[in-house]
């Protein structure tokens, strides 16, 4: 019977906690269905990164999966290990597997179409109330432990769960909040280990924590050691020796990364790939504050509930062990949150972010619970004295923000409330209950006031909605459409060049095989490729993007990009392009000097002896540039014709290294009416010079023929400092250079004529009969006849392309041609199959699996000793009975 009485009890928690997790999402919950309009549908997923980078790369990782491609595709961008390149995001992430797992259940059972975006736009909701229900359930496991009374414990896990800082990593950056699982977990898997010595769910807790997400598992990292030092250094009564915790926390430690090797290793591999560039802006100790700064108030990612100040000013508690450690935590990451130096520490000594703030929010609503537990042993007076710094803090708020949030009224009636339960004698379950169901109603109202005002605002809700993701501003029927007839023409090694607006990753989401990518980890070698080998100049300056070839015939050909789509009206630079079909609202253009996918040559030269991007390109097109092979061949480089050129300022002043502005914007204008020989129908102009804006601190535009290149502000995280700089014009007598107001550094490098010759030769000389078959993991090339010698292919060359041919075997897998994967051919090679795996990948997975079986012996291990340890403590008993 007293079974069936705990299960009971147990059940209603769990009700209880489900309920709360569902309420939590109440604001977001009607702001997707109650509408009418689908304009105002706005769904649980930031405009920005939300619609640019997390469902895009969810659905993409969904369909490789589920096509059994595991590791490496094409159609990642360039191309590339999308395992190692998304762990940062979703291709080890728990979470995200969980869920893929039921939504192939959903699709295989119930015919789900989880093949667009809004899918998985609706998708996020739900995952989002089954997060918060494991975030509720694991704090109040750990409130449990540390003393806190059940309905408290509950309620401290809504807390934090249904914080502002939970929504906004939720809505932004769905994968961030997974960490709002591993921390409770985390914590309760140490007070377990500390106190009774059962290190089990702390290896599966440090193992989950390094799978899921290698960049926050730096966070858990350093709260976890700071909190096992407290916890050894001012040890409590009941906890084990700390010799005996660190002989069983180390090895648990050891174990859990041993079974996340699988995941954790090639996420860090993909992390130090990335081409991380130095933040070079200095960061001050202390930030210039403003209203938005306070975070009692109005604060944009975080909100201290006027509850935990209450807490810290009531000194009567601080006599309970665990009541003193968090209020002395909350504190202390009070005062951290006015430092960008903690930022830069918990961001890796990279540019400051203000992501550790989930800290701060769990520990002030630990706080919260154990002060709610233990309100009817606060005196009085203690509670009225309380009551004045919150009255303070909240006034001086509303007076230095002007205006007054909508649950500024709700603070009072708690407050009375809770005076209630601490002078009332034969009343105070009846106040006990209501404070608690306040409490959960000014904690929804604080979050669904933060989200409304801070995360749905207008430049987030004009975007993020069922209206916007069906309409041609992302993806529409007729964009779709085209898209899909170009892969129905298309051999399956062409790329197409076609992004929507500024949706890098397009390609993803509408599923075909493009030219760019949006991504936080892209790896080096292809940022090298674009701003220092080749400086193809981007549209957008970023750190996270590339896109397309910047209309540079020889690149398009290089790398198999044979079809573009355009809207109508788009201005086409590319002269050797052809349109072929138009809609009267896009049209498709194909590539009239296309050359072979797999291409063979005799010619290797040296990456070193190639000194700018334009010898670069002709050197790919005669041949192979490489370090594996020693070099045969020479290329002339091609003729600097900037002597030749004349420059003339206007509406502005030049003197040869320093351009300044006027107002309403001016720059320089190149006039090629002095050359001594006229280019050919059809030439570009290559023009190479630095461009730095020394005054003022902003953004700013450099307009090169009409191509507008937009640059990010000096001090800006995401600045590429990359301002030696490429553009490229169709050749015409004058070429304008138009820049916005200000003072710049401007110096002129060179200026090259682009024919196109070389290119005309390549395509023609392009006669190797071939097929090319994709398969999951692996491409097949298929050739009517053996070809030996050195080839190349412009499949992204990565450490782990294995290159076979069906005669000779192992080919020899190279870098070639900067980005591209060589091999040589040998007699007999017709058919050639390229696959690849992460290095290391065998030797990760067999560490995690003995790993993994190790964890489930030790776990066992110290079950047996306590059970035998009970056994002669119940003999020793019985004996002196």
């Amino acid at each position: 019977m007293e079974k069936l009485i705990l299960l009971a009890k147990r059940f209603r928690y769990l009700m209880l906690i489900a309920f709360l997790a569902l309420l939590s999402h109440a604001y977001v919950l009607w702001r997707l269905i109650a509408p009418d309009d689908e304009k105002q549908k706005i769904f649980m997923t930031g405009a920005n990164d939300g619609l640019e980078q997390m469902l895009p790369m969810q659905l993409y990782l969904y369909e490789k999966f589920k096509e059994g491609t595991l590791f490496f595709d094409m159609d990642f961008g360039l191309g590339g290990d999308f395992y190692t390149d998304l762990a940062y995001y979703y291709s080890t992430n728990v979470i995200y597997h969980i869920n893929i797992i039921f939504v192939r259940i959903g699709e295989f059972l119930f015919g789900y179409d989880t093949g667009n975006i809004e899918f998985w736009a609706f998708n996020g909701f739900f995952i989002s109330v089954l997060k918060t229900f494991a975030i509720i359930f694991f704090t109040y496991k750990f409130l449990k432990i540390i003393g806190v009374r059940p309905v408290y414990a509950v309620l401290g896990g809504f807390i934090f769960a249904a914080s502002p800082t939970y929504f906004r990593f939720t809505i932004f950056w769905s994968f961030f909040s997974d960490v709002f699982i591993w921390l409770p977990l985390t914590f309760l898997a140490l007070e377990i280990l500390i106190r009774k010595g059962r290190p089990a769910l702390f290896v599966f807790a440090v193992a989950l924590t390094l799978i899921n997400n290698f960049y926050f598992a730096y966070f858990q990292l350093i709260i976890s050691v700071v909190y096992l030092v407290i916890r050894l250094c001012a040890r409590r009564e009941g906890d084990l020796g700390a010799g005996r915790v660190l002989k069983l926390s180390i090895p648990s430690a050891i174990i859990g990364f041993g079974i996340s090797t699988v995941a954790f290793f090639h996420a860090v591999r993909g992390f130090l790939n990335n081409d991380s560039r130095e933040y070079m802006v200095e960061v001050p100790f202390i930030a210039e504050l403003g209203p938005q700064d306070n975070i009692f108030y109005e604060n944009y990612l975080v909100i201290i509930l006027f509850l935990a100040v209450q807490a810290l000013f009531t000194p009567v508690l601080y006599r309970n062990y665990y009541y003193k450690l968090f209020a002395v935590l909350t504190i202390v990451f009070m005062i951290f949150t006015v430092s960008p130096y903690v930022d830069t520490f918990f961001n890796g000594f990279q540019q400051p972010q203000k992501r550790w703030h989930y800290m701060l929010v769990f520990f002030h609503g630990v706080l919260i619970a154990q002060y709610l537990s233990n309100l009817r042993h606060v005196p009085l007076k203690t509670y009225a004295l309380s009551m004045v710094p919150v009255y303070i803090l909240l006034g001086l708020s509303v007076w230095i923000a002007d205006e007054m949030v909508v649950w500024l009224w709700l603070v009072p009636l708690v407050q009375f409330v809770g005076l209630a339960v601490v002078a009332a004698d034969k009343e105070r379950r009846t106040f006990t209950v209501a404070l608690a169901a306040l409490v959960i109603i000014f904690t929804g109202t604080v979050s669904a006031s933060h989200t409304n005002e801070e995360i749905y605002h207008p430049g987030i809700t004009d975007r993020n909605h069922l209206f916007y993701i069906n309409s041609n501003h992302y993806r529409s029927e007729l964009q779709q459409y085209n898209i899909d007839h170009i892969k129905e023409m298309k051999e399956p090694e062409q790329k197409i060049d076609y992004r929507v607006r500024e949706q890098d990753n397009t390609p993803m989401y509408m599923g075909f095989s493009g030219t760019s990518m949006y991504s936080s980890i892209i790896n080096g070698e292809i940022i090298d490729f674009y701003y220092n080998d080749l400086k193809v100049n981007f549209p957008h300056e970023s750190i996270s993007r590339y896109a397309s070839f910047q209309s540079r015939n020889n690149l398009y050909s290089l790398f198999s990009t044979d079809y573009l789509m355009r809207k109508g009206d788009a201005v086409l630079t590319t002269a050797r392009f052809r349109p072929i079909l138009t809609d009267g609202t896009y049209t498709i253009h194909e590539n009239t000097l296309p050359l072979d996918f797999i291409r063979f040559s005799d010619r290797i030269y040296d990456p070193d002896a190639l000194t700018t991007p334009l010898q670069r390109e002709h050197a790919m097109l005669e041949g192979v540039v490489t370090d594996a092979h020693p070099s045969n061949s020479v290329m002339a480089a091609p003729e600097n014709v900037l002597d030749e050129v004349g420059m003339e300022a206007f509406n502005a002043d030049y003197d040869g290294q320093t351009l300044e502005v006027h107002d309403d914007g001016g720059g320089l204008r190149l006039d090629f009416s002095g050359l001594t020989g006229v280019p050919a129908d059809g030439a570009d102009v290559y023009i190479e010079l630095h461009i730095e804006l020394v005054d003022p601190v902003k953004r700013f535009t450099v307009d090169v023929d009409g191509y507008q290149n937009d640059r990010l502000f000096a001090t800006s995280k995401y600045r590429t400092y990359a301002d030696d700089l490429l553009y490229r014009a169709e050749f015409d007598r004058t070429i304008p250079i138009q820049l916005s107001s200000g003072k710049y550094e401007v110096d002129f490098e060179g200026i090259y004529i682009e024919d196109y010759s070389r290119l005309e030769e390549a395509s023609r000389e392009s006669d190797v009969s071939y097929e090319v078959t994709e398969h999951p993991n692996s491409y097949e090339i298929a050739l009517d006849e053996e070809h030996p010698g050195l080839a190349v292919v412009p499949i992204m060359y990565r450490d782990g392309i294995t290159v076979t041919g069906n005669s000779s075997g192992d080919l020899g897998a190279f870098r070639a041609n900067y980005l591209m994967t060589g091999f040589e051919v040998g007699p007999g090679d017709t058919s050639i199959r390229i696959s690849y795996t992460p290095p290391y990948y065998w030797v990760t997975l067999i560490i995690s699996a003995v790993s993994l079986l190790g964890a489930f012996i030790y776990a066992d291990l110290f079950g047996m000793q306590k059970s035998l340890r009970r056994f002669i403590e119940t003999g020793k008993a019985r004996n002196r009975r």
